[in-house]
Order: structure tokens, then C-alpha cells, then sequence
């Protein structure tokens, strides 16, 4: 159920990015007012995530994990019917709201009812229903939109997510009175480490918000169809699906987390040095796709088992969130940037080059936290 919860509360943004095509010809918008709709859910979700954090650790995991699936419903459901280019915001507020109590929730959880030791592999597997859900869109959306249009498309989406709060509410168990849900908890102050994630994640979404564009990437420079964008952009989740479960593993194996997220960014700047360079030979696409599945897109499983480590189960919620905080916030703000830039210059090739600058820039910032945090 967590990794369904973090697909579901997720997914809105992505699946923009997947069905671009038919929303721009349908809407009759341009990429950066595409990247607008996607700045309000990332942006709004991270401006929330330290409300969903506090409001988390106060009502408890349940109460606010089955939130989760009805926010995400409804996300759908408006973008679905929007008649006119402006009412997308209202899905996208939505939307904005489900993924901001997404990791919140799914973290106090984790932290309240898995013991330390198997946080990793739990961690990873959650983490990696962000990944599970762009892979299945990727792979399923391009063909339902062909088939029977993009709007019935999200219809259906929206279906799934309201059926899921059904096993939500039978089978994720409630806090414990011991835990203090209800009451107000974990108000102190954060450790540094917080903060130091939070930079972090920032550079780490906004290099890989680049992914945003992927499935027009392939389209539009490489000259394929919307069916290998989706597949490429699905590809993607899948690897991450596994990076996120190794990363995690790995990370609480070490005791350590700056090493693992120091690797990662670099793995990162490899990854959009080989899309970069994939106009030139195809090869490069898959190989660009498969590492960026395994860096820039698993960084959150190890991102959050050290928020969990470091905060403690009574501050997990709001720590959460200022680390979402700051990754949304660079997640979002980057498709209204590179959707200017590509309508501006007919090219892709800024957009890589800055994904390339930002993560060489997260590599920096992990280990000077090492210098200063050596512990971790």
C-alpha cells in the first residue's frame, strides 16, 4: 500500500509530461504554458510540504495517508474534464495536495511500525512507486490516449486511485495511542542534516526535472513516435524501481548517506552527458534513460531513510517536509524554464547542459557535507 500511495500521490505531474502531445494539440498550449501546470503541482506540493509534515505528525499516518488517494482523485477527475486551459490549475491544485502529504505520510509510517535495520528495503520499495507509476503511465498512457483520448485516459486513472482508498482503510494499520497522534509532537528543532538534504534535493529536482521533456525529447529531437517517448520515460521508472530498493539497501548497510547521494549525482551528470549526446547515436538515449533511472530518479529512498534516521520517529512528518520543501521547489521550478528555452531556441541541448551544471553543483554540496558532518 505505501508503494501504491507514493504511485497514485505522484503521478499527476508525470503523466503531463507522458500525454504532453495530445494535451498541447488539444488545449492548443505551448510547452512553457505546459510547464506551468506542472510548476503549480511540484511547486504548490513543496510550499505544502511542511503544512503535511505538521499535519502529519498530528493526525496521524493513516489518517493522512488515505488523504493521499482521494486528493489524487480528484486531480485527475478535474484535469479530465477541464474545458479550457485555465481550469488544469484546479486538478493541478489537487494534485499539489496529494504529493505533498505523500512522502509525510508514508515515512511516519514507516518510522511508527518498521523497526530500524528494515527501514532500507521497505524505504526503497515504497520510494519506488513514484518509479512504478511513471513506468505503467509510460507504458500504458501513450496507447489509452490514441485509443480513446487523453481526457478518458485520466478518467480512468482517477478510478484507480479512489478504488485504492478501499485496501487503505482495511489494511495499514492505525498509530498507536503511544505515538501521540492527535497531539502535538516533535517540535523542536531539526538536526542540520535536515537542511543540508534539503539543498540537496533541491539540485538534484531541478537537474531532474529535465524528464519532464523526455517523452517530447525523443519526438521531437530524435524524430520517433509518441510510443518509444512513452517507452523511453517508462524505461526510466522501471530502472528506478530497482535503484531506489539498492540505494536504500545499500545506504542503511553503510550506516552512511553521503556517500551513496555523492555517487548518485555523479551518476547523474553521466546520465544527461549521454542524453545530450544521443541526437548523434541512439545508443546513447537508452543508455542516458537506464542511468537516470538509477541516479537522479532513486535519490529519495536514501534521501528519506536518512530523514527517518536523523529525525526520529516523533519529527519524521516534519522533517519530511522541509526536504520536500526543498526538492519540489526545484523540481518545479525547472519545466516553465526548459519549456521557454526549447520554444525559444527549437533546441534541447540548453536544457541538458543545465541539468549537467546542477548536478555537478549537487555533487559539491554532498561532500561538503561530508566535510562538515563527517558522521554521516
Amino acid at each position: 500500500m505505501l508503494l501504491l500511495a507514493m504511485a497514485v500521490s505522484t503521478a499527476t505531474a508525470s503523466t503531463l509530461g507522458i500525454i504532453a502531445t495530445f494535451v498541447i494539440d488539444d488545449l492548443d498550449i505551448d510547452r512553457e504554458q505546459l510547464g506551468w501546470v506542472v510548476t503549480a503541482i511540484i511547486v504548490g506540493a513543496g510550499l505544502l510540504s511542511p503544512y503535511a509534515g505538521k499535519l502529519t505528525d498530528r493526525i496521524g499516518g493513516k489518517s493522512a495517508f488515505q488523504g493521499l488517494f482521494v486528493a489524487s482523485a480528484a486531480s485527475f477527475l478535474f484535469m479530465a474534464v477541464a474545458p479550457v486551459y485555465a481550469a488544469m490549475f484546479l486538478g493541478a491544485a489537487f494534485g499539489a495536495v496529494a504529493q505533498a502529504g505523500g512522502n509525510p505520510s508514508t515515512n511516519k509510517l514507516i518510522a511508527l511500525h518498521v523497526p530500524a535495520g528494515s527501514r532500507g528495503v521497505v524505504t526503497g520499495i515504497k520510494q519506488s512507486g513514484v518509479q512504478l507509476g511513471i513506468f505503467l503511465g509510460g507504458l500504458l498512457l501513450p496507447f489509452i490516449a490514441e485509443a480513446i483520448g487523453w481526457r478518458w485516459a485520466l478518467g480512468l486513472v482517477s478510478l484507480v486511485a479512489i478504488a485504492l482508498l478501499v485496501p487503505a482503510s482495511l489494511f495499514v494499520p492505525r498509530d498507536r495511542p503511544d505515538h501521540g497522534a492527535g497531539v502535538a509532537v516533535g517540535d523542536g528543532p531539526l538536526p542540520r542534516s535536515i537542511y543540508w538534504l534539503a539543498v540537496y534535493g533541491f539540485l538534484l529536482g531541478f537537474g531532474g526535472s529535465v524528464t519532464f521533456f523526455l517523452a517530447l525529447y525523443v519526438e521531437e529531437s530524435l524524430g520517433r513516435s509518441p510510443r518509444l517517448g512513452g517507452l523511453a520515460v517508462g524505461l526510466a521508472g522501471l530502472t528506478a524501481i530497482f535503484g531506489r530498493i539498492a540505494w536504500a539497501r545499500f545506504a542503511e548497510r553503510l550506516g552512511r548517506f553521503v556517500m551513496p547521494l555523492t555517487a548518485i549525482a555523479v551518476l547523474s551528470v553521466v546520465a544527461s552527458v549521454a542524453l545530450l549526446a544521443a541526437t548523434n547515436a541512439i545508443v546513447l538515449l537508452w543508455v542516458g534513460v537506464i542511468l537516470t533511472g538509477l541516479s537522479s530518479s532513486s535519490w529519495n529512498s536514501v534521501g528519506m531513510l536518512a530523514v527517518m534516521d536523523e529525525a526520529g520517529m516523533e519529527r519524521a512528518g516534519r522533517a519530511s517536509g522541509i526536504v520536500m520543501l526543498g526538492f519540489l521547489i526545484g523540481l518545479g521550478i525547472g519545466p516553465p524554464l526548459f519549456g521557454r528555452s526549447i520554444d525559444s531556441t527549437g533546441s534541447y541541448d540548453f536544457m541538458w547542459m543545465v541539468s549537467i551544471g546542477t548536478f555537478l553543483l549537487a555533487s559539491g554540496v554532498a561532500l561538503l557535507w561530508s566535510r562538515f558532518a563527517p558522521h554521516n
